[in-house]
């Protein structure tokens, strides 16, 4: 059998699995989304909220957590659905078997703050040529960075922007402190100590709108390609964790990806900025590969009369 007829014998497979779960899944009257602390900081999930509600009779919980947290949640089966930032983590969740499809729905970026003047000099549109400048200053004693240091999405993105300068064993660094903490409590660490930190612009754009002048960084760095931070609804599967409450994940990824979800992220904004921005079944368009397959699955789903 060619590798063509191979895929369309997965999908339907998939699909015959995701109809049979989400038609005859267990009952329950809400759905517990495992998701990252941007989500949640920036005020996202508050706003989406009494939307899905209304939409899918669903009440819609969280539990805010780095990626890799998240991640740890959904594999112990305490979560019904992930909503996270870290596509190594995510398509490595899915080919372990914990996870039956992944999908992304939307993006944002990262950006490089540190403190206002910059002492670093480490303003570029070069994220690697910005990160090289806060190690060479934080080596003469010019400036510190503090990373999230909590096996997140963002935390990863940090690490490989380290290790491309070929700067490793972080932790024995003087200047390099590690909060070991979400974003908002590592962006109020840095104001206070007057350091430098990789954050995702949403939380940024968040505790700037409520701290003002308090928070005492700047952006130096944005706008570099690699900054690219996507986001992704991962579906659990359900032979795996038998008492998750599939149908309302599947719910929730019908909501998300549907065009009125994709307009509320589109429309949200904090500060009166855009800080998220729909992307579903249009990845190629940010320079990800297409997501073809798993489109049609979700699309399939919902063609056949689920919810949403």
């Amino acid at each position: 059998m060619d590798h063509a007829k191979l895929a369309l014998l997965a999908s339907a497979t998939i699909v015959a699995v995701l109809l049979g779960v989400a038609f005859l899944g267990p009952s329950g009257e809400r759905v517990i989304v495992a998701t990252t602390t941007s989500t949640a900081d920036s005020g996202l999930m508050d706003y989406l909220k009494p939307y899905f509600e209304a939409e899918c009779g669903t009440s819609l919980s969280w539990i805010s957590l780095g990626s890799g947290q998240a991640v740890a949640v959904a594999s112990r089966g305490d979560a019904d659905v992930l909503l996270i930032h870290d596509r190594e983590r995510e398509e490595q969740f899915v080919s372990s078997g914990n996870g039956t499809l992944r999908v992304t729905v939307f993006y944002n970026d990262f950006i490089i703050v540190g403190p206002i003047g910059d002492p670093a000099n480490a303003s570029s549109r070069d994220a690697k040529v910005s990160m090289g400048s806060i190690a060479n200053a934080g080596r003469s004693g010019a400036a510190l960075f503090v990373s999230r240091g909590d096996n997140s999405g963002t935390h990863a993105l940090e690490k490989r922007l380290w290790a491309a300068l070929g700067i490793g064993e972080l932790e024995n660094l003087g200047w390099y402190k590690s909060a070991g903490s979400g974003m908002s409590a590592t962006l109020r660490l840095a104001s206070e100590l007057g350091a430098y930190t990789l954050a995702d612009r949403a939380t940024f754009c968040r505790l700037k709108g409520s701290m003002g002048e308090a928070l005492r960084l700047e952006v130096v760095c944005e706008g570099d390609p690699s900054l690219l931070n996507p986001y992704s609804v991962v579906l659990l599967n359900s032979s795996r964790y038998p008492k998750i409450r599939y149908e309302q994940a599947i719910d929730f990824l019908l909501f998300i990806t549907s065009p009125e979800g994709q307009g509320l992220v589109g429309n949200f904004t904090v500060s009166g900025e855009r800080v998220f921005f729909p992307i579903y079944g249009k990845t190629e368009s940010i320079g990800l590969p297409p997501e073809d397959e798993a489109v049609a699955i979700i699309e399939a789903l919902r063609t056949r009369g689920h919810v949403v």
